[in-house]
């Protein structure tokens, strides 16, 4: 079942690797978070119709764990980290540096952001995940939309 085996998911901790502690810790907590309301939804009394539908449709604990993964970074990484990046009309941040503590938001920031979203956004592509997933912050959110997916899919075929 999701999450018995407290051995961190290879996914997650290929992705963590580079990160020091306080990112990691959060995407970690986050993941294990996910994880648990798997488990929750796995083993209640009665179980989720929408858990139920994507796991015939070949929706594993693995492979929910592996998006998981990328929702984690992305909800605590990535996406701040993108966001910090996007350059309104008055060109703050980009044309017109920003210095926060020993952080300074700038085009050369703003370039890494968008250069490490998009090779993230790549990994989710090959995946075969889309990239709105990422979006949403539970497990119970993720699982909703990714049965809405299927739905939509087995419908066509």
């Amino acid at each position: 079942m999701a999450g018995e085996n407290r051995q961190i998911d290879p996914v997650l901790s290929a992705l963590i690797a580079p990160m020091s502690a306080k990112p990691r810790h959060a995407v970690v907590r986050r993941h294990e978070a996910m994880m648990r309301e798997l488990r929750y939804l796995s083993e209640r009394e009665v179980p989720d119709k929408n858990l139920a539908f994507i796991r015939k449709r070949s929706w594993t604990d693995e492979r929910l764990s592996v998006l998981f993964a990328l929702n984690s970074v992305y909800q605590e990484v990535l996406g701040p980290f993108s966001a910090s990046a996007r350059g309104g009309t008055a060109g703050i941040g980009t044309e017109h540096p920003i210095t926060h503590g020993s952080l300074r938001f700038d085009s050369a920031t703003a370039y890494r952001a968008n250069s490490a979203m998009n090779d993230f956004s790549e990994i989710v592509y090959k995946m075969e995940f889309r990239i709105e997933w990422l979006w949403h912050n539970t497990c119970s959110d993720l699982i909703y939309y990714i049965a809405q997916y299927e739905r939509e899919n087995f419908d066509r075929q």
